[in-house]
């Protein structure tokens, strides 16, 4: 019973893939994300929105070494503030977080921001 179980179990793993794919069954990539060609449908990929009062709160420690290259889009400025981590969020945008910036801290640095230099 065990054999057949094994046998059963290998030739399931073989046909699993290790890409994923939205609105296609054939992903090209890691995440294959195919728009609907609809009309009617919003089309486009939202990435995590937070204020930077939101970010403060999470505080200077959250995101670190595993958390390199990580996406966020910034929706506000005017609270929280621009210590550490966050000294070069200046306004809305996308963000990326470097975590081999400022010795080993981290920063948030712009990747498409409003209002910047």
């Amino acid at each position: 019973m065990k054999n057949i179980l094994s046998i059963i179990s290998i030739c399931t793993l073989s046909f699993l893939s290790a890409q994923t794919g939205i609105n296609t069954d054939k992903p090209k990539a890691t995440l294959d994300i195919t728009a609907k060609k609809e009309v009617l449908t919003i089309d486009g990929l939202l990435p995590p929105r937070l204020t930077l009062a939101e970010l403060t709160m999470k505080g200077n420690h959250l995101y670190g070494m595993e958390q390199d290259g990580i996406i966020l889009y910034i929706t506000n400025t005017s609270g929280g503030d621009k210590l550490s981590q966050r000294e070069y969020i200046e306004s809305k945008g996308l963000y990326i977080f470097d975590a081999e910036a400022a010795n080993g801290e981290g920063r948030w640095m712009c990747l498409f921001c409003y209002g910047t230099l």
